[in-house]
Protein backbone atom coordinates (compact mmCIF):
# COMPACT_ATOMS: atom_id res chain seq x y z
CA UNK A 1 0.00 0.00 0.00
CA UNK A 2 1.63 3.45 -0.83
CA UNK A 3 0.13 6.73 1.12
CA UNK A 4 0.14 9.66 -0.80
CA UNK A 5 -0.96 12.84 1.43
CA UNK A 6 -1.73 15.84 -0.33
CA UNK A 7 -3.67 19.00 1.87
CA UNK A 8 -5.56 21.83 0.01
CA UNK A 9 -6.39 24.86 2.00
CA UNK A 10 -10.23 25.51 1.10
CA UNK A 11 -10.13 28.92 0.88
CA UNK A 12 -13.63 29.92 -1.55
CA UNK A 13 -14.21 32.79 -3.25
CA UNK A 14 -17.49 33.51 -5.29
CA UNK A 15 -20.08 35.90 -7.08
CA UNK A 16 -21.09 38.66 -9.54
CA UNK A 17 -23.62 40.99 -10.53
CA UNK A 18 -26.28 41.97 -9.93
CA UNK A 19 -26.16 42.16 -6.13
CA UNK A 20 -29.48 42.43 -4.45
CA UNK A 21 -29.94 43.27 -0.90
CA UNK A 22 -32.45 41.57 1.32
CA UNK A 23 -33.11 41.49 5.43
CA UNK A 24 -30.71 44.14 6.76
CA UNK A 25 -29.65 46.95 5.11
CA UNK A 26 -26.02 45.96 4.12
CA UNK A 27 -23.59 49.04 3.66
CA UNK A 28 -21.66 47.20 1.26
CA UNK A 29 -23.79 47.78 -1.65
CA UNK A 30 -23.67 47.88 -5.54
CA UNK A 31 -20.17 46.27 -6.84
CA UNK A 32 -18.47 46.79 -2.93
CA UNK A 33 -19.01 43.15 -1.87
CA UNK A 34 -17.28 41.77 -5.34
CA UNK A 35 -14.32 43.91 -4.47
CA UNK A 36 -14.39 43.31 -0.89
CA UNK A 37 -13.92 39.52 -2.10
CA UNK A 38 -11.41 39.82 -4.52
CA UNK A 39 -9.40 41.54 -2.09
CA UNK A 40 -9.35 38.64 0.40
CA UNK A 41 -8.69 36.73 -2.51
CA UNK A 42 -5.88 38.80 -3.43
CA UNK A 43 -4.57 38.47 -0.24
CA UNK A 44 -4.76 34.65 -0.12
CA UNK A 45 -2.85 34.52 -3.51
CA UNK A 46 0.25 36.42 -2.29
CA UNK A 47 0.34 34.58 0.70
CA UNK A 48 2.46 31.58 -0.56
CA UNK A 49 4.23 28.54 1.26
CA UNK A 50 5.56 29.10 4.50
CA UNK A 51 8.75 31.09 4.59
CA UNK A 52 11.93 29.78 7.11
CA UNK A 53 10.94 29.90 10.69
CA UNK A 54 7.10 30.60 9.72
CA UNK A 55 4.12 27.66 10.72
CA UNK A 56 0.75 27.84 9.01
CA UNK A 57 -2.27 26.70 11.38
CA UNK A 58 -5.55 25.92 9.74
CA UNK A 59 -8.11 24.49 11.83
CA UNK A 60 -11.67 23.70 10.23
CA UNK A 61 -14.40 21.31 10.09
CA UNK A 62 -16.07 19.82 7.33
CA UNK A 63 -19.89 18.57 7.28
CA UNK A 64 -21.23 16.50 4.00
CA UNK A 65 -24.25 15.29 3.25
CA UNK A 66 -24.84 12.93 0.35
CA UNK A 67 -27.78 12.39 -1.68
CA UNK A 68 -29.95 9.79 -0.61
CA UNK A 69 -29.07 7.30 -3.31
CA UNK A 70 -26.01 7.18 -2.11
CA UNK A 71 -26.77 5.17 1.35
CA UNK A 72 -24.19 7.72 2.83
CA UNK A 73 -24.40 8.99 6.33
CA UNK A 74 -23.43 12.35 6.72
CA UNK A 75 -19.84 13.00 7.33
CA UNK A 76 -18.14 15.47 9.72
CA UNK A 77 -14.64 15.77 9.92
CA UNK A 78 -13.13 18.33 12.13
CA UNK A 79 -9.39 18.69 10.73
CA UNK A 80 -6.46 20.53 11.90
CA UNK A 81 -2.82 21.19 9.69
CA UNK A 82 -0.17 22.76 10.22
CA UNK A 83 2.83 23.18 7.76
CA UNK A 84 6.39 24.70 7.61
CA UNK A 85 8.88 24.83 4.92
CA UNK A 86 9.96 21.75 5.85
CA UNK A 87 7.31 20.14 8.01
CA UNK A 88 3.50 18.82 7.58
CA UNK A 89 1.06 17.61 10.78
CA UNK A 90 -2.87 16.81 10.05
CA UNK A 91 -4.86 15.56 12.46
CA UNK A 92 -8.61 14.31 12.71
CA UNK A 93 -10.49 11.88 13.84
CA UNK A 94 -9.92 8.97 11.63
CA UNK A 95 -5.84 9.87 10.81
CA UNK A 96 -2.66 11.63 11.55
CA UNK A 97 -0.10 12.56 9.50
CA UNK A 98 3.47 13.89 10.21
CA UNK A 99 6.09 14.34 7.66
CA UNK A 100 9.40 16.07 6.56
CA UNK A 101 11.15 16.20 3.65
CA UNK A 102 12.18 12.64 4.02
CA UNK A 103 9.46 10.57 5.82
CA UNK A 104 6.05 10.72 5.78
CA UNK A 105 4.10 8.45 8.25
CA UNK A 106 0.12 7.84 8.47
CA UNK A 107 -0.87 6.87 12.09
CA UNK A 108 -4.44 4.99 11.71
CA UNK A 109 -5.26 5.01 15.22
CA UNK A 110 -8.64 3.06 14.65
CA UNK A 111 -7.14 0.40 12.99
CA UNK A 112 -3.72 0.19 15.15
CA UNK A 113 -1.35 1.09 12.11
CA UNK A 114 1.37 3.45 10.88
CA UNK A 115 2.36 3.62 7.48
CA UNK A 116 5.93 4.31 7.09
CA UNK A 117 6.41 6.36 3.64
CA UNK A 118 8.92 8.14 1.68
CA UNK A 119 8.31 11.92 1.69
CA UNK A 120 6.59 12.91 -1.31
CA UNK A 121 7.97 15.91 -2.99
CA UNK A 122 4.38 17.01 -4.38
CA UNK A 123 3.47 17.61 -0.69
CA UNK A 124 5.39 20.93 -0.69
CA UNK A 125 4.57 22.05 -3.50
CA UNK A 126 1.35 22.33 -2.99
CA UNK A 127 0.88 26.13 -2.98
CA UNK A 128 1.24 25.32 -6.66
CA UNK A 129 -2.31 23.60 -6.38
CA UNK A 130 -3.64 25.98 -4.07
CA UNK A 131 -2.94 29.06 -6.84
CA UNK A 132 -4.99 26.82 -8.98
CA UNK A 133 -7.73 26.28 -6.43
CA UNK A 134 -7.92 30.04 -6.04
CA UNK A 135 -8.22 30.78 -9.62
CA UNK A 136 -11.54 28.70 -9.92
CA UNK A 137 -13.07 30.76 -7.20
CA UNK A 138 -12.15 33.76 -9.50
CA UNK A 139 -13.79 32.22 -12.56
CA UNK A 140 -16.57 31.61 -10.20
CA UNK A 141 -16.51 35.50 -9.05
CA UNK A 142 -16.80 36.45 -12.36
CA UNK A 143 -19.08 34.44 -14.17
CA UNK A 144 -21.72 34.22 -11.67
CA UNK A 145 -25.35 34.77 -12.36
CA UNK A 146 -26.15 36.77 -9.35
CA UNK A 147 -25.23 37.56 -5.84
CA UNK A 148 -26.81 38.58 -2.99
CA UNK A 149 -25.76 40.18 0.30
CA UNK A 150 -26.98 41.04 4.02
CA UNK A 151 -25.46 41.48 7.41
CA UNK A 152 -25.79 38.28 9.42
CA UNK A 153 -24.73 40.62 12.67
CA UNK A 154 -22.61 43.57 12.91
CA UNK A 155 -19.57 42.33 11.73
CA UNK A 156 -20.72 39.46 9.88
CA UNK A 157 -21.96 39.23 6.45
CA UNK A 158 -23.72 36.47 4.29
CA UNK A 159 -23.03 36.68 0.29
CA UNK A 160 -25.47 33.84 -1.82
CA UNK A 161 -23.88 33.01 -4.85
CA UNK A 162 -25.65 31.75 -7.77
CA UNK A 163 -23.02 30.34 -10.66
CA UNK A 164 -23.73 30.62 -14.33
CA UNK A 165 -25.46 28.07 -16.48
CA UNK A 166 -21.76 26.94 -17.59
CA UNK A 167 -20.24 26.77 -14.35
CA UNK A 168 -22.86 25.27 -12.98
CA UNK A 169 -22.87 22.36 -15.00
CA UNK A 170 -19.42 21.92 -14.87
CA UNK A 171 -18.81 21.98 -10.76
CA UNK A 172 -22.97 20.24 -10.46
CA UNK A 173 -22.87 23.67 -7.87
CA UNK A 174 -26.59 25.14 -7.49
CA UNK A 175 -25.74 27.56 -4.67
CA UNK A 176 -22.88 28.38 -2.57
CA UNK A 177 -23.44 30.68 0.34
CA UNK A 178 -20.15 32.80 2.11
CA UNK A 179 -19.72 34.12 5.76
CA UNK A 180 -17.61 37.06 5.84
CA UNK A 181 -15.89 38.85 9.07
CA UNK A 182 -16.26 42.44 8.18
CA UNK A 183 -13.87 42.97 11.42
CA UNK A 184 -11.37 40.29 10.58
CA UNK A 185 -11.47 40.45 6.91
CA UNK A 186 -11.56 37.01 6.81
CA UNK A 187 -14.16 34.25 5.26
CA UNK A 188 -15.47 32.49 8.60
CA UNK A 189 -17.94 29.95 6.66
CA UNK A 190 -18.63 28.10 2.92
CA UNK A 191 -21.58 26.42 2.34
CA UNK A 192 -22.36 24.54 -1.13
CA UNK A 193 -25.25 23.06 -2.23
CA UNK A 194 -25.33 20.69 -5.50
CA UNK A 195 -27.34 19.24 -8.10
CA UNK A 196 -29.09 16.01 -8.36
CA UNK A 197 -26.19 14.98 -10.38
CA UNK A 198 -23.56 14.92 -7.56
CA UNK A 199 -23.11 12.05 -4.85
CA UNK A 200 -22.93 14.95 -2.77
CA UNK A 201 -25.56 17.35 -1.74
CA UNK A 202 -24.72 19.47 0.48
CA UNK A 203 -20.97 20.64 2.12
CA UNK A 204 -20.16 23.39 5.13
CA UNK A 205 -16.67 24.38 5.72
CA UNK A 206 -16.48 26.33 8.71
CA UNK A 207 -12.76 27.98 9.57
CA UNK A 208 -12.47 28.31 13.28
CA UNK A 209 -8.59 28.74 12.83
CA UNK A 210 -6.25 30.47 9.70
CA UNK A 211 -2.91 31.71 10.77
CA UNK A 212 -0.17 32.36 9.05
CA UNK A 213 2.42 33.26 12.05
CA UNK A 214 1.26 30.66 14.20
CA UNK A 215 3.02 30.55 17.64
CA UNK A 216 2.84 26.53 17.16
CA UNK A 217 5.87 24.44 16.91
CA UNK A 218 6.14 21.35 14.39
CA UNK A 219 8.50 18.45 15.84
CA UNK A 220 10.19 16.19 13.31
CA UNK A 221 8.01 13.30 12.27
CA UNK A 222 10.57 10.93 14.34
CA UNK A 223 10.41 12.50 17.30
CA UNK A 224 6.25 12.39 17.54
CA UNK A 225 6.73 8.50 17.09
CA UNK A 226 9.55 7.13 18.53
CA UNK A 227 11.55 7.44 21.51
CA UNK A 228 15.30 5.77 20.94
CA UNK A 229 14.20 3.11 18.39
CA UNK A 230 11.29 2.08 19.81
CA UNK A 231 7.54 3.52 19.29
CA UNK A 232 6.08 5.97 21.96
CA UNK A 233 4.08 4.27 24.60
CA UNK A 234 0.99 5.82 22.99
CA UNK A 235 2.07 3.65 19.58
CA UNK A 236 3.96 0.78 21.18
CA UNK A 237 0.99 -1.72 19.75
CA UNK A 238 0.93 -0.16 16.62
CA UNK A 239 1.49 -2.18 13.65
CA UNK A 240 4.13 -0.77 11.24
CA UNK A 241 3.78 -1.12 7.43
CA UNK A 242 7.38 0.18 6.17
CA UNK A 243 6.86 1.17 2.39
CA UNK A 244 10.09 3.21 1.43
CA UNK A 245 11.23 0.14 -0.27
CA UNK A 246 8.12 0.04 -2.39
Amino acid sequence: MKTVITFRKYILILTFLPLVLWGRECPYANGDCKKLLLDYLERMEGVGGPLEGKVYHLRYRMETEFTPNTGMDVQINNTEVLTSKERIMVHDQKMSVFGDRENIFVVLPQQKRIYWNRSDPRIFKEMDAHAQLLEVQRSLLNSAKAMECSLADEDQMIITVEPNVEFAKRANLVLQKITYDTKEHRVLKVENLYDGKSKIKRQVITYYVLDFDSAKKINPPIAELFKGNSLKPLYRDFEIIDNRKN
